[in-house]
């Protein structure tokens, strides 16, 4: 009889237990919600917020480059061969960055997705340190020595992009620098309460 007793006490302490939970758990649900921020609708609005930024501003410089080199070049003449030398220490200049109006965004439920362009050569320069001449012919290569100045710069720049447009620096120094400039941007509207997510 005791044992009968306790069993139904045991049953009916578990039965009020599930009923609490079933009436309360309405209620616990507008708890949370009040609890947690909405980012949907943050999401909405400060999305809106780094369109116009991105559509106006436009280029945004990830790093710069300055190297120095030399280039060999030689005269020749049909008739004679070789007639002169030329050889030319520079300095090689650049901005690469990304085209802000080529970035991707994408609205999520918790997140905005950056899907980020590759990186490209924003400006870039090339002057002559020092130039050693040895020819018969001055006149005639004094006046390629521009020439051969664009045609080392334009190989700089290919160079550049070949070897670090898919490195694993070049896409750090991209997301952290487009990370530092959105949240530049938000800093005004306060804590953020959702993620950004950066893809190539």
């Amino acid at each position: 009889m005791k044992k009968t007793g306790k069993w139904l006490l045991s049953t009916a302490g578990k039965a009020l237990v599930i009923i609490l939970v079933i009436v309360t758990l309405p209620y616990a649900r507008i708890l949370l919600r009040a609890l947690m921020p909405d980012t949907t609708g943050e999401i909405r609005v400060q999305s809106t917020i780094l369109k116009q930024k991105l559509e106006s501003s436009k280029r945004l410089e990830v790093t710069t480059i300055d190297e120095e080199g030399i280039l060999n070049a030689e005269t020749s003449v049909i008739i004679f061969g070789t007639v002169g030398s030329t050889t030319i220490r520079y300095r090689y200049t650049a901005s690469v960055g990304i085209d802000l109006a080529e970035v991707l965004m994408t609205e999520d439920s918790d997140r905005i997705i950056f899907t980020l362009p590759e990186p490209q050569v924003l400006n870039d320069g090339i002057e002559a340190i020092e130039i050693k001449r040895n020819d018969f012919f001055s006149k005639a290569i004094d006046k390629s020595v521009e020439t051969l100045l664009q045609e080392q710069r334009q190989k700089c720049r290919e160079e550049y992009l070949l070897t670090e447009k898919y490195s694993d620096r070049t896409w750090e120094d991209i997301v952290n620098a487009f990370h530092d400039t959105i949240c530049s941007w938000l800093d005004a509207y306060g804590e953020r309460h959702y993620e950004f997510e950066f893809r190539k």
